[in-house]
């Protein structure tokens, strides 16, 4: 997987931009402000999932313009593709000519991993945070997911409403059968696959953090079912699900909420038995985030037999020269984006194909 050009109209602060970056490690050099993170987040966006910044497409839009364009040319699948997106209040997509349906319609066709300080979230905030890392490897991996998903939250809107009905209403009671079906059946699909990911991922994450940490401490990833029994394959999670979901129904009903199912569940990160989000120093959580990403693209690597392109913003910076070094270990064969204020802070990259470019010098207004 790599980028061979990529053209910015009117998104954020990028009036204008051309770049065409090297094959193995590209540094975008610049003062804070002039936009390295957008152009970051630009080549993210070809991935058909969100920005890691902002929840709404039209967020992008430079200020009193009526749309930001962004084009991409890349190599896939032993061939170049071309890829366009117009953002106004939502994205258009274009596939080699080709209109689709949605951004969403990106997903599988262009792989990559983005590592931000927003990242450290992932150990040191809440569950939502820790479901979102694992929807979004599975979305790269298997584009079906990502509409899974929007059905099981489509439901769960669904049986909210029914829940607000039926505590004024005893009628509504009835129609809960329904949408704990579906509820069930949709939950096991997603969390199945969230439990086969993390299963996956401890595969590369383990070594990863032994490395980065010189062995100080054991890295644990423990998958978190929350008020319901264990279970494991997609019949038995459904099961489970049902069951779970009967015996909250009353509670369910007097809070007009739904309080089991897959928007519920996480998993824990652990060193050396305590919790990093708890416990943790602020290096061992960012390295148990970083493990976490770095595997996320070896297992990428893996399920589509094509390396991801590496994103790195202002991550460096942040890293002591040890983890510095086992991060540039990783990037062998890997097209990689790391921005920066000074590729002088950068640790020394001997036998890389790197390429360093100011921002200026890619900007074409």
């Amino acid at each position: 997987m790599k980028v061979l050009n990529l053209k910015a109209k009117s998104y954020r602060n990028l009036a204008g931009l051309e770049y065409t970056p090297g094959e193995g490690v590209n540094i975008i050099c610049g003062e804070n402000g002039l936009g390295k993170t957008n152009l970051i987040e630009s080549i993210w966006l070809f991935t058909g999932c969100r920005s890691f910044r902002s929840v709404r497409d039209k967020d992008v839009v430079m200020f009193n313009q009526p749309q930001a364009e962004l084009e991409m040319e890349f190599f896939s699948g032993s061939r170049s593709k071309t890829a366009k997106l117009i953002i106004d209040e939502k994205r258009h997509a274009e596939l080699n000519g080709i209109s689709l349906a949605s951004g969403r319609k990106m997903m599988g066709e262009f792989t990559c991993v983005v590592f931000t300080p927003l990242h450290l979230s992932i150990v040191k905030d809440g569950p939502e945070e820790r479901r979102k890392f694992l929807d979004i490897a599975l979305s790269q991996l298997k584009p079906n997911y990502a509409k899974a998903l929007l059905e099981y939250n489509r439901i769960l809107s669904q049986r909210n409403a029914t829940l607000r009905a039926a505590r004024d209403n005893s009628a509504y009671l009835a129609m809960l059968d329904i949408w704990d079906e579906e509820l069930a059946k949709k939950g096991a699909v997603i969390i199945d696959n969230r439990m086969r990911c993390l299963e996956n991922l401890k595969e590369y994450a383990y070594p990863a953090y032994d490395e980065i940490s010189s062995g100080k401490e054991k890295l644990t990833l423990r998958y978190k079912e929350y008020a319901r029994e264990k279970a494991e394959g997609r019949e038995e999670i459904y099961q489970s699900l049902i069951n779970a979901l009967k015996e909250k129904r009353e509670s369910d009903v007097d809070h007009c909420t739904t309080s089991i199912g897959a928007h519920r569940e996480e998993f824990s990160i652990e060193l050396s038995g305590k919790s990093a989000r708890k416990f943790g120093s602020q290096g061992q959580q960012r390295s148990a985030a970083l493990s976490l990403k770095l595997a996320e693209a070896d297992l990428i690597a893996k399920v589509t037999g094509e390396e991801p392109v590496i994103l790195l913003d202002d991550v460096f910076s942040e890293l002591d020269p040890q983890r510095q070094k086992y991060v540039v270990s990783r990037l062998q064969n890997r097209q990689v984006f790391i921005t920066c204020c000074d590729e002088e802070n950068l640790v020394h990259m001997q036998g890389l194909d790197v390429k360093v470019e100011r921002l200026e010098q890619i900007t074409t207004e």
